[in-house]
């Protein structure tokens, strides 16, 4: 119980220096974009930080299922989630994708109630991603950690569930 409790305290720290320190960041460099091509529904947003281009991509389930199918790739959503979370990373500078980092995720519900998860790469895909419970309506924040060598870097971002 106590290890929890330091994880979350860590995590409420790193959020809120990140909060600090990228907010006047995000007002500018975060961009919304809503694609629905082929009748699906993904919201990605990107945020830059320290030559890191962060993009969230956020899809329902029934939607990824359907990404996956279209696809022909593996259906392995996991049970008791609602949304798949990816996040793509790429140097500004080279415009190369970053395959080799540690990712982990929070997201944090309209309640305050919060998830953290590690995120696995997806070759395929070029991204790091996870399922995650997003059931009530409202304001989610979702913020992410990366370590590469022995930078690390935040980033975050608001989403808005209907």
């Amino acid at each position: 119980m106590k290890n929890n409790h330091i994880k979350k305290n860590h995590w409420l720290a790193l959020a809120l220096v990140g909060v600090v320190w990228l907010a006047p960041g995000l007002a500018w460099a975060q961009h919304d974009h809503r694609s629905g091509g082929g009748g699906m529904q993904m919201d990605t947003r990107e945020v830059l930080v320290e030559g890191l281009k962060v993009t969230f991509q956020i899809m329902a389930n029934a939607e990824h299922r359907k990404m996956l199918q279209d696809m022909n790739m593996q259906d392995d959503i996991e049970a008791g989630s609602t949304h798949n979370v990816s996040v793509v990373l790429t140097d500004q500078t080279t415009q190369k994708p970053i395959s080799d980092a540690a990712v982990s995720l929070k997201v944090v519900d309209p309640q305050g109630q919060d998830q953290i998860k590690g995120l696995k790469f997806e070759g395929s895909m070029n991204s790091y991603d996870a399922y995650f419970n997003m059931p009530h309506a409202g304001r989610y924040e979702i913020l992410v950690l990366v370590k590469t060598g022995k930078l690390k870097r935040t980033a975050g971002i608001y989403y808005e569930l209907p």
